[in-house]
């Protein structure tokens, strides 16, 4: 919050990793990015209830990478079920939390994480970091890397894993969460939002977007209700 200029946001994108992901993770901030590390997290991954095993990193450095300091606006969290590996098709929770069975309405539209985009001040800093750590390459380079809107002018790459999974069941590909996108923009020109998002907020996730069904039936409803209620999208 206090390194947001006080502005509400979002402060941690979480992971959940495979077994021995954790440490491994944790091996290789420690090699390449020790800066990345908070003070909690030095001695390595924690271990809560005998159940989860956590591990937090700050997101970016401030500018470059390995030259300026770690931003503490943002973190990233790795989360990996405690055992040998026989259990993993357990919920992993976080810690003190417990499942609870969801209920919802028939008007309720399922919505899956699609991507997360970070505005950052050093976009290829960010890259390296996330391949040297996670092992994440480019999927996507907007145009050459630079995406233009009248005067304002930004660079922007999307960054993942390698995910193998195929599918043609629309159903699948809806829910399945094994693939992760991270486009990552920086500003070009003192003009437009990016621009004014790092200058106002500093680098932090800009957005979340997620997967619907039916686009077109999730926007007519979020309009409707908007019309009934006077509230809403």
């Amino acid at each position: 919050y206090n390194t947001h200029a006080g502005r509400q946001g979002i402060a941690v994108l979480a992971f959940e990793v495979g077994w021995g992901g954790t440490e491994e993770v944790f091996k290789r901030y420690s090699r390449m990015h020790p800066d990345l590390l908070p003070e909690e997290y030095k001695v390595g991954p924690r271990v809560y209830d005998g159940e989860v095993m956590v591990l937090e990193v700050f997101a970016y450095y401030e500018g470059e990478k390995q030259v300026s300091d770690p931003d503490e606006g943002t973190r990233l969290r790795f989360l990996e079920i405690v055992g040998d590996g026989s259990n993993l098709h357990e919920l992993c929770k976080l810690p003190g939390i417990a499942p609870v069975h969801a209920k919802f309405n028939s008007s309720c539209h399922s919505a899956y994480f699609d991507h997360w985009v970070s505005n950052v001040v050093s976009r290829t800093g960010f890259l390296d970091t996330l391949e040297d750590t996670l092992q994440f390459t480019p999927k996507v380079d907007f145009n050459a890397g630079v995406v233009a809107a009248g005067e304002a002018q930004i660079e922007s790459t999307v960054t993942g894993n390698s995910s193998m999974m195929s599918t043609t069941e629309k159903d699948v590909a809806l829910k399945d969460q094994s693939q992760i996108y991270l486009p990552i923009n920086n500003a070009l020109t003192e003009v437009g939002h990016v621009h004014g998002f790092l200058e106002e907020i500093g680098q932090g996730v800009q957005h979340i977007a997620s997967r619907v069904d039916d686009i077109i039936s999730f926007v007519q409803q979020a309009n409707d209700y908007r019309k009934i209620f006077n509230e809403g999208f």
